[in-house]
């Protein structure tokens, strides 16, 4: 890892593409794939098609920010690099939303049975309508691992709390009838349930797949070689042959001081937008011409941030037998700090009673005792 590049903005679609791609290779191998998927899936689905040219302006305008936020995350912004990661591994983004559709599909049915039942239950309602996106959720999948995140204490969820309360089905909370005694409206009554399992899907942190869960916990132990886990370092920048044109860059443009506003034309200079622009101060009087809030990543570091992520996680498998969804939650151990080698030179003076060590006594109780 180096400082910010401080490269010149591509001037073509095709090099904003290929800058997007270098930049990505220099992210961690498990969150590659998926950076490498959106920026692929996003510039051919432009590529071909009638595209309004203000749409495809602000699409653009989108990707130079996010070579911009690549560059940042690589060069040590850990708050940026963690959401590049939370967006990889599907806990925010485009990602989460596949995996929970992968979580709500409804199984093919095997038998007669299991397909007239999922047509019962589409009929259920007696007033006449179309099928609608909930119909063909599998709301016992959701719930059944909606229930089990409710009773798991996540350490900061990105998606809010998960409470038990908003685990149970919002079938149950429709009433039967209004303030005035007559039956409840079947038609407002399927728009309340539709709004409370959006709600519901829009607080679960699906499952991932239980090979990729599997190399997380190895990267959150620390096992970098056996989850494959590795950050290419960067290779050092190409230097221009044409001196005239480097000394031409470094020239003072007074013309821009003299037009526009100076917080304008300095805006690449200040010490938060740094990171993102590469630029460096070289008048600071202090010598320190790195931007603020850059850190190395160290192999400590990345088991940090993967274990915190990692916390977030579960997988999930459908019982075929039994006919449930089996959920598995990642929990981390706890492991008591153990002094280091400096550290123990305050403890060696202390003594040791051998008697205490074998007995263990409960707090004792105040207040009187009961007479007999």
């Amino acid at each position: 890892m180096s400082r910010p590049l401080q490269l010149p903005p591509p001037t073509t679609t095709l090099g904003l593409y290929r800058q997007l791609l270098r930049e990505s290779s220099y992210l961690p191998s498990l969150a590659r794939p998926h950076v490498d998927h959106q920026i692929k899936d996003r510039f051919r689905r432009y590529q071909k098609g009638h595209v309004d040219n203000d749409r495809l302006r602000k699409k653009l305008k989108d990707a130079h920010h996010e070579l911009r936020v690549l560059r940042a995350a690589n060069a040590g912004d850990m708050n940026r690099m963690q959401k590049i990661l939370l967006k990889a591994f599907g806990r925010t983004g485009s990602r989460r939303r596949d995996l929970f559709s992968n979580l709500v599909r409804r199984p093919p049915p095997a038998t007669t049975e299991e397909l007239e039942a999922q047509v019962s239950g589409t009929r259920a309602w007696s007033f006449d309508r179309d099928p609608d996106w909930l119909d063909g959720w599998d709301t016992e999948a959701l719930l059944a691992f909606a229930k089990v995140q409710a009773k798991t204490s996540l350490p900061s969820s990105p998606r809010g709390p998960l409470l038990p309360k908003h685990a149970v089905s919002p079938d149950k909370d429709i009433p039967k009838e209004n303030v005035y005694g007559n039956p409840f409206p079947e038609k407002v009554a399927r728009t309340k349930v539709r709004k409370l399992y959006a709600s519901l899907a829009d607080r679960v942190l699906p499952p991932l797949p239980e090979s990729e869960w599997d190399r997380l916990a190895l990267v959150a132990e620390g096992k970098f070689e056996e989850a494959g886990w590795y950050v290419p370092s960067r290779r050092s920048a190409a230097k221009s042959l044409a001196g005239d044109a480097d000394a031409q860059a470094g020239e003072w443009k007074w013309q821009l001081y003299a037009t526009r506003p100076v917080g304008l034309v300095d805006v690449a200079q200040n010490k938060k937008q740094r990171l993102l622009s590469g630029a460096l101060d070289e008048n600071t009087p202090h010598g320190n011409t790195q931007p603020v809030d850059r850190h190395i990543y160290t192999a400590k570091f990345w088991k940090r941030l993967v274990k915190s992520i990692w916390l977030l996680t579960a997988k999930g498998t459908r019982d075929p037998e039994k006919g449930g969804y089996r959920v598995t939650w990642a929990r981390a151990p706890f492991q008591a700090p153990t002094a280091t080698t400096s550290g123990m030179e305050f403890f060696e003076s202390l003594p040791v009673d051998a008697s205490l060590s074998n007995k263990t006594k409960g707090p004792k109780k105040r207040g009187r005792k009961s007479a007999r």
